[in-house]
């Protein structure tokens, strides 16, 4: 049996948009909303964006401007 590979993703508010960013395999995309099918835990920076929400991720996709993290 073959398990999927996953990648890093973490995503933010970013108030300049007014929406949310999610970065993932080196792409940003912005959404309305999240929808997020895998674990994650909380990330503090030093500098903006100070709060992120990271985890492991096979695969983002938007649909109707939302994101959703498989």
């Amino acid at each position: 049996m073959s398990k999927t590979k996953t990648y890093r993703f973490f995503y933010h508010y970013n108030k300049k948009e007014g929406k949310l960013t999610i970065h993932y395999r080196k792409k940003c995309i912005i959404a309305d909303d999240i929808i997020c099918k895998v674990p994650t835990n909380s990330k503090w920076n030093k500098t903006q964006p100070y709060l992120v929400m990271q985890g492991l991720a096979s695969s983002v996709e938007i649909i109707d401007n939302k994101a959703f993290i498989i």
